[in-house]
């Protein structure tokens, strides 16, 4: 399959899925990693509707680690873009909305909540604390994934980021927390104009990406 067939213009939307043509082109096949947006502000409201939606997602135990810091103030937004790498720097500055998607170490602490009944869990993790890490690392990434489709369902645009020095913004920001950052999003309304985004570029088709065993 050639590039072309898989940009936005050329992907059709899937026939027999439960979501709509709109709902897919919007959640999917239309949405880009933009660095250009409106310029139109995103209340925090917006996000912590969506986390209260997107948290609904399965992770290992119902742990639910993810957590998410909006980098509203001056001080927070400069963190988060000084400690990226160089190149994201000036991607980062267009953004209206910063996001440092984040895992909470103490996840634990929550399972009265989160794990009712899973109290011998909880004692085992607190005495394990390499494996709560890796256990909010890897769940948190999880979510990560439906944090962006919910900020597109709430007509978002999202450019995620991984390029950035996590021990130095962990010490500027989440330095008396037990947050940990894994991920940055710079996120807005999109641009009636432009994306920013560059051309769509390929994706494998699924006979690659998906195997009958």
């Amino acid at each position: 399959m050639t590039n072309s067939e898989h940009a936005p213009d050329f992907a059709p939307p899937i026939e027999g899925l439960a979501i709509d043509d709109t709902t897919q082109r919007r959640l999917f096949l239309e949405a880009r990693s933009n660095i250009a947006f409106a310029e139109v502000d995103v209340p925090d409201s917006i996000i912590r509707d969506v986390f209260d939606l997107i948290k609904w997602g399965p992770t290992a135990n119902n742990t639910t680690p993810m957590r998410v810091a909006i980098a509203r103030s001056e001080a927070a937004r400069e963190a988060v873009i000084d400690n990226a790498m160089e190149g994201n720097r000036p991607k980062l500055a267009k953004a209206p909305v910063l996001l440092v998607v984040a895992r909470d170490d103490r996840f634990h602490d929550h399972f009265a909540v989160t794990s009712p009944g899973s109290e011998g869990s909880a004692e085992r993790l607190e005495a394990a604390p390499d494996r709560r890490t890796t256990m909010a690392t890897t769940g948190s990434w999880l979510q990560a994934g439906y944090l962006i489709v919910g900020l597109r369902a709430a007509g978002l645009a999202v450019r995620p980021y991984g390029g950035f020095d996590k021990d130095g913004l962990d010490k500027a920001l989440f330095s008396d927390t037990s947050w940990g950052s894994i991920a940055l999003l710079g996120v807005g309304y999109p641009s009636d104009s432009e994306h920013g985004a560059g051309p769509r570029k390929g994706r494998v088709s699924n006979d690659i990406g998906v195997a009958s065993l």
